[in-house]
């Protein structure tokens, strides 16, 4: 597993168990949590609204980091641009051009065109 999805991964259900605990902690001290939860499901669509390209980037990159196309070190053409891979983060990969640019290219224009790995 990729280390940056591992942390990735392992902040989001540490997150999600930390607001279901509080919340199950307030119902058993007889709170009324249905607000709780209405307002939590309420601000999560707002930011998903809000966040919406955002989004887009970090579901192309989990993409990326579960299927491979390219791993760090290939020369590959992607998104209009050549160069060899630096880093594949969640929301950006990081490239180096040949004549020794670097490149930050979205991961959702990443997946949305053609890759051309010259590396497998």
């Amino acid at each position: 597993m990729d280390a940056a999805l591992v942390h990735f991964v392992r902040s989001l259900v540490y997150w999600g168990l930390l607001a279901f605990v509080v919340i199950a902690a307030l119902g058993q001290l007889g709170i009324q949590t249905a607000s709780f939860v209405a307002i939590i499901g309420a601000a999560g669509l707002a930011i998903g609204l809000a966040l919406q390209g955002s989004l887009s980037n970090f579901a192309s990159g989990v993409l990326l980091l579960v299927f491979k196309p390219f791993k760090a070190g290939d020369f590959v053409e992607a998104a209009g641009t050549a160069g060899s891979i630096e880093k594949i983060q969640i929301f950006t990969t990081e490239l180096v051009t040949p004549d020794n640019k670097q490149i930050i290219i979205p991961n959702s224009a990443i997946t949305g065109g053609t890759i051309t790995n010259y590396s497998a």
